[in-house]
Formats: C-alpha cells, structure tokens, sequence
C-alpha cells in the first residue's frame, strides 16, 4: 500500500513537473518570437508544435500504461490457467476409491497452486511446478 501511494505521488510529480516544462517552453516561445516581431501564421505555427508535443508526451504515456495493463492481463491469465487445472482433479478426487490417492491428488494440486502464487504472480518466468511436463503443458 506504501509503494502504491509512493508511486502515484511520484506521477503527480512527474506530471505536473512535465505540464510546467511545456508551459515553460510555450512562454519562452511566444516571448522570443514577439521580441523578434513574428506573429500571425508562425506563431500559429509556434502553438501547434507545443501542441504536438504535449500530444506526443501524452500518447508515449499510455502506449506505456496499455503495455503494463497487457501484462497484468497476461498474468491474470496465467494464474486463472494454473489454478483451473491445478483444481480440476480436486474437484474429481472424491469420486477416487482410494482415500490415499485422493489425498495425493490434493496435495499435488495445492502444491501447483501454492506454486502458481508463488511463481506466476510476480511475472517472474519460473521452473514448471512438480509433476508436470513443461510450462505449458501445466
């Protein structure tokens, strides 16, 4: 929760120091070209480029913030894959005769959900969990 608050203080500042920037950088235009006499189309000229600037600021930043929510999906994902298939034999063990091999069964799918929290959650590419064949195959 700390780091969540850090890091949105952290934006406001970058935001905020960035809108200044190209405020700063608007002024100081607009002044060299009145002291230089230039109006009418190249200061127009002058607005549209800061225009695109902040325009290209702005797209840079969510073409950022698309990728981390792409990721975050990709992991969601992934743990929904991991826990499903880790619990599908759960779900089947009662029906197994043997208490022994239920118990096993259960056992070995909360390991593969112990290891998916573990593993999958942090994004962090990761060995496959015991008993399975390869990543994918989990």
């Amino acid at each position: 929760m700390y780091r969540k608050h850090v890091t949105l203080k952290l934006r406001a500042i970058y935001s905020l120091g960035l809108g200044c920037g190209i405020f700063l950088l608007g002024v100081t235009l607009r002044t060299l070209l009145d002291k230089l006499g230039v109006s009418g189309v190249t200061a127009v000229i002058d607005d549209l480029l800061i225009g695109v600037l902040a325009g290209v600021l702005v797209f840079a930043y969510e073409r950022h913030q698309h990728k981390l929510m792409l990721e975050k999906m990709r992991v969601i994902s992934e743990m929904n894959h991991h826990v499903r298939n880790a619990l599908q034999p759960i779900m089947y063990s009662p029906y197994l005769k043997e208490q022994a091999e239920q118990v096993r069964i259960i056992q070995e799918g909360t390991r593969r959900i112990e290891w998916a929290l573990r593993e999958v959650l942090p994004g962090e590419d990761a060995v496959p969990p015991p008993g399975s064949k390869s990543r994918s195959a989990a």
